[in-house]
C-alpha cells in the first residue's frame, strides 16, 4: 500500500495570503488566511513559515511527513528562481526570493509557480478538471489570465515560462487601452477591472443612470455588481456593454478552442458568480469564432473549488512538482 504523503501550498495575493495543507489524495487538512495588504514581506515571510509549521503540528504530523510545498504567486516573476520581482499589487514585495526562504525555513522541497497556473492545476487535481489532459483554466475576475494543460502537462512555455496569458491576446488592432500597457487585449475588453473603469468613464456626470443611482451616485463605486444588476433589470446601456463583453469573450474563446482543442474551458470567478447570464450570451456568440468539431468537443463549465481555489492553488502546485518529478502515483 503506498504511503500517503502530505504538501503544504501558499497562494500569494494583493490581500490575502492563502495557506493550505493536504494529503495527496485531495484531503485539505488545514487552511489559513493572512491578510497582505500593503505589507512588507521582510514581516510577512517569518509568519508563511511559522504558520505552515504550526499548522503542520496541528493536523498531528511533522515537518518530514511533508513531502513538498508549492507557491502559487504573481507575474510578472522570476519563475525559475522562484522570485517575486515586480507584483502591480505588492508595492513592497521587489525582488523578494520567498521559494529560498520558504526552502531554507521549512527544510522541504519546493516550487514556485504563477498564479493562474496554479488555478488550473488546482481545478486538474481537485476540481471540474478531474480525469482531462487538455483544458483551459480561465481567471475571470479583475483580470483574466490562464493556465494551460495539454496531453496530460501543465504548459509553462519558453525561457519567460509566461505561458497562458490569455487575457493579453489582442482581439482588436490598435483597441481600448489594456491596463498591462498594450492596446486591444481581451482584458481591455472583458476583465472586470476594465469594464468597470470603461462605465466609470461613460456614465461620468449622468446621475440619472439606472447603474448610478445603483452606487448612490458615487461613480467610482461602479464595479461588476452594480453592472450585472442592471444588467437583470434590462437597463439598455448596461444591456449594451454586457452584450459586448460577451462578444468579445466568445471571440478569445474561439481562438482558444481551435488553437488547443481542449476538453473543457473552466471559467473562473465571475463565471461561477454571476452564472447563466455570463456564459449564456458567450455560448450563442461562440459559433461565430470556431469551427464547430472543436466547439462541440469542448465544454464551458464554471470552477468547482470556487472560493476555496486559494487553498488549494498552491498545494496543486507541490502536487504537479511531485507528480512531474515521478514522485506522485
Amino acid at each position: 500500500m503506498t504511503e500517503k504523503k502530505f504538501v503544504l501550498g501558499f497562494d500569494i495575493g494583493g490581500t490575502k495570503i492563502g495557506i493550505g495543507l493536504a494529503s495527496t489524495d485531495g484531503e485539505l487538512l488545514g487552511r489559513e488566511r493572512l491578510e497582505n495588504k500593503d505589507t512588507d514581506p521582510a514581516d510577512v515571510l517569518p509568519k508563511l513559515a511559522a504558520a505552515a509549521k504550526q499548522m503542520v503540528a496541528a493536523a498531528g504530523l511533522s515537518m518530514d511527513k511533508v513531502a513538498a510545498f508549492g507557491i502559487s504567486a504573481p507575474f510578472p516573476a522570476d519563475a525559475a528562481r522562484g522570485i517575486m520581482t515586480n507584483p502591480p499589487n505588492n508595492p513592497k514585495w521587489r525582488n523578494v526570493p520567498i521559494l529560498d526562504y520558504l526552502r531554507e525555513h521549512l527544510g522541504i522541497a519546493g516550487c514556485f509557480e504563477n498564479d493562474a497556473n496554479c488555478g488550473a492545476l488546482a481545478e486538474w487535481f481537485f476540481g471540474a478538471g478531474r480525469g482531462c489532459k487538455d483544458f483551459i483554466y480561465l481567471t475571470m475576475s479583475t483580470g483574466i489570465g490562464g493556465g494551460i494543460v495539454s496531453s496530460g502537462r501543465l504548459v509553462r512555455g519558453g525561457k519567460a515560462l509566461s505561458a497562458g496569458e490569455l487575457g493579453h491576446i489582442v482581439v482588436q488592432l490598435d483597441g481600448r487601452q489594456c491596463n498591462c500597457g498594450m492596446k486591444g487585449c481581451y482584458e481591455a475588453y472583458s476583465g472586470g477591472r476594465a469594464v468597470a473603469q470603461r462605465v466609470q468613464k461613460e456614465l461620468a456626470g449622468q446621475p440619472d443612470s439606472m447603474i448610478m443611482k445603483l452606487v448612490g451616485g458615487k461613480v467610482e463605486d461602479i464595479d461588476m455588481v452594480a453592472i450585472e444588476k442592471a444588467v437583470r433589470a434590462n437597463d439598455p446601456y448596461a444591456t449594451a456593454v454586457w452584450d459586448e463583453m460577451s462578444l468579445r469573450s466568445a471571440q478569445a474563446f474561439g481562438i482558444f478552442i481551435n488553437a488547443f482543442n481542449p476538453e473543457k474551458l473552466i471559467l473562473g470567478t465571475l463565471a461561477w458568480a454571476i452564472g447563466d447570464l455570463y456564459t449564456d450570451p458567450i455560448k450563442k456568440y461562440l459559433p461565430r469564432f470556431c469551427w464547430a468539431e472543436p466547439m462541440a468537443a469542448c465544454e464551458i463549465v464554471s470552477s468547482e473549488l470556487k472560493r476555496d481555489i486559494g487553498y488549494y492553488a498552491g498545494v496543486a502546485a507541490a502536487l504537479n512538482y511531485l507528480k512531474e518529478q515521478g514522485k506522485l502515483a
